[in-house]
């Protein structure tokens, strides 16, 4: 699986001759996640672990190069805080607890994009790598006492979405969903997976 995400951001990045690489824009974008995660629903013995609805608010910030004008590849180095909320159930009838889930990636998503006057369309996939995470383990820690760090080191996911040019400035808002789990964990009696998705909005600033 990791091999062909490989391939098809490589691909993609050589996907079209007519990209100029003389027409280079190289630049910072900084925002905010709208962020939520996904669980697989699962029912374990003791626990019973279920997605929540509620959208966590994290920034993001990094840099951005764009090859290409009317037709363009823009790779980018971003670092991103996300995170959501999970609801646990415990079976022995107490009332469900409701946890909230911090965790912060680099991102590295490599968009194709087409431009018409000020307005662009871009998607692509994006390789993550998770720099910390907090709240998951300490939560089902109340449950089982065999459980470890859950969050995967990477996962893949992708971006897309529309973005406006005004002089220097650009507005962006993407949609990032995960091809991949983020956290996973198989433990005597907890069995989950966890994706995430989330919008961002983000203005950038044109430094070349």
């Amino acid at each position: 699986m990791n091999k062909k995400i490989l391939i098809l951001i490589f691909s993609l990045f050589f996907i079209n001759q007519n990209v100029s690489f003389s027409q280079f824009t190289l630049g910072i974008r900084g925002g905010i996640n709208f962020a939520q995660l996904k669980t697989d629903g699962s029912k374990s013995v003791g626990v019973n672990i279920q997605q929540s609805l509620d959208t966590k608010t994290g920034y993001v910030g990094g840099l951005y190069a764009r090859f290409g004008n009317k037709f363009f590849v823009q790779p980018e180095l971003i670092f991103s805080a996300k995170g959501g909320n999970i609801n646990i159930l415990p079976t022995s009838g107490s009332s469900s607890q409701t946890f909230a889930i911090d965790y912060s990636s680099i991102d590295v998503p490599l968009l194709v994009g087409f431009r018409f006057g000020p307005i662009r369309l871009n998607a692509g996939p994006m390789a993550s790598f998770i720099v910390s995470s907090n709240g998951l383990d300490e939560a089902l820690k109340k449950y089982s006492s065999n459980v470890g760090d859950s969050f995967k080191n990477a996962s893949y996911g992708y971006q897309a979405g529309a973005g406006v040019d005004i002089g220097t400035l650009s507005l962006d808002l993407r949609y990032e969903g995960s091809l991949s789990e983020i956290s996973a964990l198989s433990s005597s009696n907890i069995n989950f997976t966890q994706k995430g998705n989330l919008w961002q909005l983000t203005l950038g600033l044109k430094l070349l």
